[in-house]
């Protein structure tokens, strides 16, 4: 009898059960839903202004079947400010209409003044407390108005995600002169006194691409933000540092011209390098030695020249432009190639003494004590190369 009560009380306790068994309530329909694809943070005369770029369920799915339509899918803005980031987004839910969801967020957008202003931590701070944020986003900087890259759209009206903003590793498969930076990378390097903290400068491009004669703008890399000695950052243009992916370990494909006195003899495709840099110390003073080696293609043969001459060429053409691409850094006071941190790696007790734990740069002129480069030229296309 007991155990036949015992399990008429088990059965109706799990009867109860299902009546305060919460379930899906608190679940939205995929079209009640605004998803945040990209963040934009700027900050003005004390104020942060907070730039977030939505699309609904259709456009986002856009991106997995690579659909193409008649019109470009369209792409919500909203713009809110406050004293600090967080006190900017909630006045932007104030007048949100639908709940936003911010855990598919693929891209971070810092305008100038927030690199140069110091204020890049408060800005991590908040985003790495939240819990939907990630640490696999896109990270940029940028010298355009927010409001201009957070509605650019693709090409040929597909998905706003099939573009740089959103995935920049085509682009740089092909062109390897400004690598991607995800969060993680970021915050790791910007909280390491020995590392440079490097973060890319994203643009809209008016020129290059236009639709039915009308100009199309899109994304391009132009240049750069490098961390100054200290917590500020420093822009520079890629005009200016011809020589920054030279001595990229991620390098897989770049272009070089071959000319020596105003004579164009063809243009190679160089990749695939193998870089070592060994800091040598003699009592207080640290040198560096740098051996580069890289695999070419030729793709572009103009005038006839021979292998040695055009591999003397190129070998210093790429010296020239690295030893010119580390002195404009350090005018500015930056440590572009990171060479500070193979000291720091090797010793990092001398690196304290010399750096005064980070807060002055130990690089000179003189630093580079040895650029050895060498170049192979194992592939000429289709056609054989003539001597």
């Amino acid at each position: 009898m007991k155990r036949q009560i015992r399990r008429w009380s088990l059965g109706l306790l799990s009867l109860a059960l299902c009546f305060v068994t919460s379930g899906c309530w608190s679940a939205y329909e995929i079209q009640q839903v605004d998803y945040a694809k990209a963040i934009g943070v700027d900050y003005k005369d004390g104020m942060y202004h907070v730039y977030v770029q939505t699309m609904d369920f259709a456009s986002v799915a856009k991106s997995e079947s690579s659909t193409k339509n008649e019109e470009p899918p369209p792409i919500w803005v909203g713009h809110a400010t406050g004293k600090t980031l967080n006190l900017a987004i909630n006045e932007l839910f104030r007048s949100a209409q639908l709940h936003i969801a911010w855990g598919h967020v693929t891209a971070i957008v810092m305008a100038e003044s927030i690199l140069t202003s110091n204020h890049i931590k408060g800005v991590f701070d908040m985003l790495g407390r939240f819990p939907e944020s990630r640490y696999t986003t896109w990270v940029y900087g940028t010298r355009e108005p927010l409001e201009n890259i957070m509605s650019a759209t693709s090409i040929y009206n597909m998905s706003p995600l099939d573009s740089i903003l959103h995935n920049p590793l085509p682009s740089f498969l092909e062109e390897s002169l400004f690598p991607p930076v995800l969060s993680f990378k970021l915050i790791a390097t910007h909280n390491d006194p020995s590392t440079t903290t490097y973060l890319p400068c994203i643009s809209l491009n008016k020129e290059h691409w236009s639709q039915n004669k009308k100009k199309h703008e899109l994304f391009v890399i132009e240049g750069a933000f490098f961390e100054r000695t200290g917590n500020n950052f420093e822009y520079l243009p890629r005009p200016k540092i011809p020589g920054y992916h030279w001595l990229l370990k991620d390098l897989r494909r770049a272009p070089l011209i071959i000319e020596r006195d105003g004579t164009t003899y063809g243009v190679l495709s160089v990749g695939l390098p193998n870089i070592k840099i060994n800091p040598v110390v003699q009592g207080n003073e640290v040198h560096f030695n740098i051996d580069a080696k890289y695999l070419t293609a030729l793709y572009e043969y103009l005038t006839p020249i021979s292998y040695d001459e055009m591999v003397h060429f190129s070998e210093k053409t790429l010296r020239d432009q690295i030893l010119q691409t580390y002195r404009q850094g350090l005018k500015r006071g930056v440590d572009i190639y990171g060479l500070e941190e193979k000291l720091y790696r090797k010793n990092p007790s001398l690196w304290r003494k010399l750096s005064n734990n980070g807060s002055k740069m130990i690089l000179t002129e003189d630093s580079i004590q040895n650029l050895n480069i060498k170049i192979t030229i194992p592939y000429t296309g289709k056609f054989r190369r003539r001597v």
